[in-house]
């Protein structure tokens, strides 16, 4: 009729929550016959990477998980990581520990593996280097940076024990683990004599590149990208649920609209400490926003060439079998592009199909533009069958060990489900 829909931030949950419950279900059952145990992490993958580390970590006592065994506490199967031994407080050693060993305070890990697994313990709550230099580095821990130098030939620290150079004193950064042409080195950290090629992970300030990136000791100086833990102090915690709270609560009431709200709570959280604006800064993913940005182009491109208006006529032709024949035609066309893109660029290419105020389906076949609007949304979000369909699909794609054909045998039937849920659910809710 002409006038703006409106979206609200929990619109969705009347099929949001049904669909969810659903699909939860379909994951805990059919997790035990159609996903393979692959052991993601270990001994032989460690073996295969030239690149490791051997990083020893104490468990602190208000860590989340003291109490909970190895297999619980996510530690089992990390890409690139193996456990090779645990420390109790009182000497007793247990070499390879297995799965279903209490983790208790005071407990010292020694894992090896690579940097970007090692960066992902170092977020863990209560899991702090078990490094005496480490806690004389006087900066707040959320303030730290894991960096790799590697020691240049020319370094006058050559020949020398990192004792002796007195490292931490000298740079203001820890040693917390050593690569040294894949061997295993053995000493403790401050007998190591240090060799021509070495590569030290440390822990350290920010501005340690600015002072020490073009320094002759290092003949290469690299920071690991977004290896700050986060803030663990209480008051911070509580300024960031609470504002995370409003945002929800004055979008819910649609006091203010979701960016103007973003934007405040952005600033907010900035202005009080919770994190700085170069943190906000790299959480925008240029590489995302082009995508974006060239799928709306594509999309304007498919709209004035009538391609458009073709794939409209194709999904109405096929699936104007029934009034909600084409509520599915939206949520399969939507979800297969949603495969193979991401689900910002399937909704930017698939929206002129479907809203198109002069050929896309709503205005064809008079289908409710809710019903529509929120089927597409539905599908763009919901696509299991490949690792690409979403992020979080490809954020536990490596530290699961999943493999292509994984995602094809246990996602496709979830797909499958969630189609025609969340096509159903829609049609009659918004009718």
């Amino acid at each position: 009729d002409g006038n703006p829909l409106s979206f609200p931030i929990f619109g969705m949950a009347p099929a949001g929550i049904p669909v969810c419950c659903i699909g939860i279900l379909y994951c805990i059952i059919a997790a035990h016959f159609l996903l393979k145990d692959r052991q993601a992490g270990g001994a032989s993958d460690v073996a295969k990477n030239p690149r490791q580390y051997t990083v020893a970590l104490q468990v602190l006592e208000r860590s989340p998980i003291v109490g909970e065994t190895i297999q619980d506490a996510g530690l089992r199967n990390l890409q690139g990581l193996f456990l090779a031994e645990l420390t109790r407080a009182d000497g007793t050693s247990i070499p390879a520990p297995s799965h279903d060993v209490i983790i208790m305070a005071g407990d010292i890990l020694l894992f090896a593996g690579v940097v970007e697994t090692v960066k992902e313990l170092y977020h863990i709550p209560g899991l702090v280097p078990a490094t005496a230099q480490s806690e004389k580095i006087k900066l707040e821990r959320h303030r730290r940076r894991l960096v790799e130098v590697v020691i240049s030939p020319s370094s006058d620290m050559v020949g020398y024990t990192v004792k002796e150079t007195k490292f931490r004193t000298r740079f203001g950064a820890a040693i917390i683990a050593v690569h040294r042409h894949g061997e295993h080195v053995t000493e403790k950290i401050g007998d190591i004599v240090i060799r021509a090629g070495d590569v030290f992970l440390l822990e350290t300030s920010e501005e340690f590149m600015q002072h020490y990136g073009r320094s002759h000791t290092f003949a290469l100086v690299s920071e690991v990208t977004n290896s700050s833990p986060p803030r663990e102090d209480l008051l911070h915690m509580l300024i960031a649920g609470v504002t995370a709270v409003t945002f929800i609560v004055v979008t819910a009431a649609d006091w203010l609209d979701i960016l103007t709200m973003a934007l405040i709570s952005i600033f907010f959280m900035a202005l009080t400490g919770c994190m700085t604006m170069a943190q906000a800064g790299s959480a925008v993913s240029i590489p995302v926003l082009l995508t974006i940005a060239c799928s709306f182009t594509i999309s304007a491109g498919l709209e004035k060439t009538g391609a458009a208006a073709q794939v409209t006529n194709f999904i109405i032709d096929v699936f104007d079998f029934a009034p909600i024949g084409l509520i599915f035609g939206i949520y399969i066309g939507t979800v297969l592009l949603s495969a193979v893109l991401t689900n910002n660029a399937a909704v930017a290419l698939m929206f002129p199909i479907v809203a198109d105020p002069t050929t896309g389906i709503i205005t064809q076949m008079d289908v409710n533009p809710y019903a529509a609007l929120y089927a597409m949304m539905f599908a763009a979000s919901l696509s299991f069958s490949t690792p690409i369909g979403y992020q979080t699909n490809l954020m536990v794609h490596g530290p699961g060990g999943y493999k292509f054909t994984d995602w094809v045998i246990f996602g496709l039937p979830l797909d499958i489900i969630c189609c025609i849920v969340a096509s159903v659910l829609c049609y009659f809710i918004w009718q």
